[in-house]
């Protein structure tokens, strides 16, 4: 007889942990005469959806990486500026008027770049960057300046802007919206359909490798019953201290 877990009292965790150890045996056990198929394409299914429903990704971590490389790209903004405006001071009248040319392309775009919203703010450093790139009289002001390793700075800190809200975004894309405890529910009645069989199998002595393997179920069975019970025990025990 097939020993079943106590599945009324385990969490989500600890469906997915008896599911994947079963699933490997399935696996393990199964020959081109004896697939355990249809259940083993069921259960499959149900684990591979239970393994989503628990890929849990931190989205508030990645919005404070886009936080993190907004601060950035700011300081190197403001950083590019600020060189610009001090080449504009130099005693050097070339040097002066090229650092005059950039700083007039930068406060072009207008007042308090690194204010806008982010992704406003993107759009008018993409567009900066570009325009001093390919305009003649600009990139020559930048290479008199020897601006080059500034703007290039503001360059990479935009990139990894880019790179963290495409980051963001994929990622709340990627979340499953199906509950855990709802494919928990199909995989436990897909365990007991394959169950049954099983113990038919064993019963009609068809092959020995039914029997091994529900031995096999059986030690994972055993070994997550107590480790549940242990847990419910310990609960039970901390909820008695509140009490007293």
């Amino acid at each position: 007889m097939i020993i079943y877990p106590l599945f009324y009292r385990m969490h989500v965790a600890e469906y997915l942990t008896y599911s994947d150890r079963i699933f490997a045996l399935i696996l393990e056990l199964a020959t081109e005469s004896i697939t355990f198929e249809p259940f083993k394409s069921r259960i499959e299914q149900c684990l591979i959806r239970l393994r989503k429903t628990q890929e849990k990704v931190n989205t508030q971590i990645l919005t404070e990486t886009v936080g993190l490389c907004d601060a950035r790209r700011d300081q190197a903004v403001m950083a590019f500026e600020t060189f610009a405006l001090a080449c504009s001071k130099r005693l050097n009248v070339e040097v002066s008027e090229a650092g005059k040319e950039i700083l007039n392309e930068i406060s072009s775009h207008g007042p308090n770049l690194i204010r806008r919203p982010m992704l406003e703010e993107s759009a008018i450093i993409k567009s900066l960057v570009e325009k001093i790139k390919t305009n003649t009289k600009l990139s020559e002001a930048l290479t008199k300046i020897d601006g080059g390793v500034w703007m290039q700075e503001v360059e990479e800190a935009e990139n990894d802007f880019g790179i963290a809200i495409e980051s963001r975004g994929e990622a709340k894309l990627d979340r499953s919206e199906e509950s855990g405890i709802e494919v928990c529910k199909e995989i436990k009645k897909e365990f007991e359909s394959f169950f049954k069989y099983l113990d038919v199998m064993c019963e009609l002595e068809a092959d020995a490798v039914y029997e091994n393997l529900a031995k096999e179920i059986n030690i994972v069975s055993e070994e997550t019953n107590v480790l549940v019970s242990q847990r419910v025990g310990r609960l039970a025990s901390v909820k008695e201290e509140e009490t007293e």
